[in-house]
């Protein structure tokens, strides 16, 4: 420990000394970081999930405890801190430095990590789903800084390709946790049936998480010192309030429509498709660490799809890509419902979904960035971020109603497919006119960026 403690200073002064190197040097460093913190941090949130999701879900050791589809409380204990706190965090990243931010958060992970520890070596669900919460909680206020730290540090030709690497280092990092949450469900709760001298690794999983958190803490003290943007701003303590008075700036501009087209895609993956590929551990006769191979094919096709449609949308943000997306995600999900119950069938169809929900994660988040001025980015990425949990909880809920009719977990799929439709509607009905227009009134990008005008904040209301 004295060791440990000793060798805090030589970090900070290292950092202190990446800090001071030229601008392009430190925000490719800084860029780096920004990856890796954010990358372990997401790692972390997964792995632990994985766990808990493995263990509540048909046939897992707390699954008697919470009843039927409960892989979708374990979602909703992630997802509910973001509601709550993304907004009331997006001041902090307004008002202070978004790096001081960062860093803090992430040290904060290690406590975190600890009660997490005790838990699973408890065996104790509450316990265990408490620590799920407060890194869900920690994690929300990481949110509107790490977004917001984009635009600081990347040109702004540059902000589609950064924001497709750092979604596809993400998704990596979520296939990372996903994969390595199977095998240490397994570690932990071994089926005795199949294994049954088999010896319960009760701290493995907690001291993973632990390893992590230290690792993505250490990793934030290299994001570059950034100046506060609104430091006059402030803070507010009422939770919601800041997501009202954000929704009223923003109200009438393309942005706000930006944020609503994501919540909507958002409900579909996120709240309601993703829930069910715990599911085929049973429907497959499977164990957890195939499902999470799965979950891992999922995972790495949308951080492919993600990269993709960063490099395709070059120095310029592309709303046509858009429909590619949706439209495709949409015909897969009815595909994933019909389908015979095949592992490699399955397999194939999760990487053409992933690969193809890229192309309207990348520019819906860039337009989010870029149409945001800097003194309410923070505060409008809390409030895209809060709309984005929200509707996560609002397809838990769904998830958990439609499961509770007695439709099998693959057939759920149809389910989001007629949603997807909607979605696709509204795009060509609604969204796809107001993102025209404001890119008609945006800046035209430079001669190198193509035919297709980059974005900017001064886009005006519709």
């Amino acid at each position: 420990m004295t060791s440990l403690i000793s060798f805090i200073p030589t970090l900070k002064n290292f950092f202190n000394m990446v800090s001071n190197m030229d601008n392009a040097r430190t925000n490719r460093f800084g860029f780096m970081c920004l990856n890796a913190t954010q990358a372990l941090g997401a790692a972390n949130d997964n792995i632990l999930k994985q766990v808990v999701v493995f263990g509540v879900a048909a046939g897992g050791i707390w699954a008697d405890q919470l009843g039927e589809g409960a892989q979708a409380v374990g979602s909703l204990c992630l997802a509910g801190p973001f509601v709550l706190f993304s907004g009331f965090a997006g001041q902090f990243s307004d008002r202070y430095s978004k790096r001081d931010v960062s860093v803090i958060v992430k040290l904060s992970e290690i406590v975190i990590a600890l009660m997490a520890l005790a838990g699973l070596w408890m065996s104790n669900l509450w316990l265990v789903l408490g620590s799920l919460i407060l890194i869900s909680t920690q994690s929300a206020f990481f949110g509107p800084a790490k977004y917001g730290i984009l635009p600081e540090i990347v040109d702004p030709k540059l902000l589609s390709r950064a924001n497709g690497t750092i979604n596809m280092f993400t998704y990596l990092a979520v296939i990372l946790g996903c994969a390595i949450g199977g095998p240490l469900y397994d570690a932990y709760a071994p089926d005795t049936n199949k294994y049954p001298d088999a010896t319960r690794q009760l701290l493995l999983p907690g001291l993973v998480v632990l390893a992590v958190g230290i690792a993505a803490s250490v990793a934030s003290f290299g994001i570059p010192r950034l100046t506060p943007q609104n430091p006059t701003l402030k803070i507010r303590p009422l939770l919601f309030r800041t997501y009202l008075d954000t929704w009223r700036e923003i109200s009438g501009t393309a942005l706000s429509h930006v944020i609503i087209a994501w919540s909507c895609f958002y409900f579909i993956v996120g709240g309601v498709a993703l829930l069910i590929l715990p599911d085929y551990k049973e429907l497959l006769g499977i164990s957890a660490t195939q499902t999470a191979g799965l979950m891992a094919i999922l995972g790495i096709a949308i951080g492919v799809g993600d990269f993709c449609a960063g490099r395709i949308s070059g120095h310029a943000v592309r709303p046509g890509l858009i429909p590619i997306g949706a439209i495709g995600t949409t015909a897969m999900y009815f595909v994933l419902g019909l389908i015979p119950l095949n592992f490699y069938l399955v397999a194939t169809c999760l990487t053409v979904t992933g690969f193809l929900a890229g192309f309207f994660m990348v520019p819906l988040q860039t337009m989010t960035q870029t149409l945001s001025t800097e003194e309410q980015r923070g505060r409008v990425l809390g409030l895209w971020t809060c709309l984005s949990f929200v509707a996560i909880i609002l397809g838990n809920l769904l998830f958990l109603i439609v499961k509770r009719t007695g439709m099998p977990s693959n057939q759920v799929f149809l389910v989001c497919g007629v949603l997807g439709l909607i979605c696709s509607a509204m795009y060509y009905l609604k969204w796809q006119t107001i993102f025209t227009r404001a890119l008609d009134n945006a800046s035209i990008g430079t001669p190198e960026s193509g035919s297709e005008p980059v974005l900017s904040a001064a886009a005006g209301k519709h």
